[in-house]
């Protein structure tokens, strides 16, 4: 069904209402009630006038009767023209609504329509205009506007936006000689330098930015940048501070700042895998032949680190079966036995070795143990025992 025809139907039903809306009132009762009433009046005179020729009444009596129904048959027209001229009143309204109804619908419609339209063409013009005609567009303008560094700004997003970096380059160059002093600039030029260097950063591009965060301390595009320059270097604290900064720079409701909260939480996880890298003990364990002719191949050979001082109770630990251990184990946080209690916590430590039958944590008579020196975590995690 086509749109004109909805309209017609829906203007068609907004006639009938409007006419049953008006027109009711018209056929209300209250007119011929009213008429009732003066009809009852006149009867009533009449019924008067014979009592007082039959002398049921005297001269003053009638008069005092006739003169209230003579007020009352008044009001009574009164109210009988007023209805009468309400219900012309309401005819003339149902014209004049009905008259100009589907012309102010119509009207409003074209004009909805024809808004509609131009709001449609002005959209295709948008799409229709390509990168290629937007660059064509801003060169022609630019040779008659040399100094706009907005427009050299913008024929090197277009040409960014194209793949065409070292055009971008030499026009983000042009914007940059005429305003030297727009952060925003600075950090698009810089951005668009690092894109064209596979991502690494050089010194024009680490200048601009430094530059962009002398002018705006608190830009967060600026921040972001140095935050990555920071990170390259495997200086996590100082991204991590000023990553930070430029979270506290964004609006709650910015699109960014989820993606900088993603970034300082994998940041968070790197420091943490990077601290349980610095703490870990590698133990390399020599068993001899003579201990090997008399243990079982299946049996367990235990490998922990311990406190230098308290309860002897393993703080990290390895149970490998003899016929399957290489002879080398690294012990870290993953092998802590109780969680709150990790290696990383411990700057000194005793390495144990022990083969047991049974692997059980309490030390059998036929285990064989054997235990290190002290041993200073970050300085020296390399052990070397034998087990003769």
């Amino acid at each position: 069904m086509s749109l004109y025809l909805w309209f017609s139907l829906m203007v068609i039903a907004s006639f009938i209402w409007i006419i049953w809306f008006l027109y009711r009132p018209v056929k209300s009762n209250k007119f011929n009630l009213e008429s009732s009433n003066i009809s009852l009046g006149k009867q009533k005179l009449l019924e008067l006038e014979q009592d007082l020729h039959q002398n049921l009444i005297d001269k003053k009596q009638f008069n005092q009767a006739k003169e209230e129904i003579s007020i009352t048959l008044a009001i009574e027209l009164k109210q009988v023209n007023s209805i009468q001229n309400n219900i012309n009143n309401n005819i003339l309204i149902l014209i004049l609504i009905l008259i100009l109804l589907p012309v102010m619908s119509i009207g409003f419609y074209q004009y909805l329509t024809s808004k509609n339209s131009m709001n449609q063409s002005f959209s295709n013009i948008e799409e229709s205009l390509s990168l290629e005609q937007s660059v064509n567009k801003i060169v022609e303008y630019l040779q008659t506007n040399r100094d706009d560094a907005e427009a050299w700004r913008m024929l090197g997003l277009t040409y960014f936006e194209l793949g065409e970096l070292d055009l971008s380059i030499k026009a983000y160059e042009k914007s940059f000689q005429i305003n030297p002093k727009d952060p925003r600039l600075l950090v698009e030029y810089a951005s668009i330098m690092i894109s064209a260097n596979d991502h690494q950063f050089s010194n024009q591009s680490i200048k601009l930015i430094k530059q962009a965060l002398e002018i705006d301390p608190n830009s967060s595009d600026s921040l972001y940048l140095a935050g990555m320059f920071a990170a390259r270097q495997e200086d996590f604290d100082l991204a991590k501070g000023l990553w930070q900064r430029a979270l506290n720079t964004l609006p709650k409701d910015s699109i960014n700042r989820v993606a900088l909260v993603n970034i300082l939480s994998e940041l968070k996880v790197l420091e943490s895998s990077r601290d349980m890298s610095k703490h870990f003990i590698s133990v390399r364990v020599d068993v001899s032949d003579q201990i090997l002719k008399f243990r079982s191949s299946e049996d367990f050979i235990m490998i922990y680190v311990k406190a230098v001082k308290g309860r002897p109770i393993p703080i990290a630990i390895k149970k490998i079966k003899l016929k399957v251990f290489t002879g080398q184990v690294v012990l870290t946080d993953q092998d802590s036995v109780i969680q709150g209690n990790k290696l990383s916590t411990y700057n000194q430590v005793i390495v144990v070795v022990r083969i047991s039958a049974t692997g059980s944590a309490i030390r059998s008579i036929d285990d064989i143990q054997v235990l290190s020196k002290v041993i200073n975590v970050a300085d020296d995690p390399f052990v070397h025992l034998n087990v003769k």
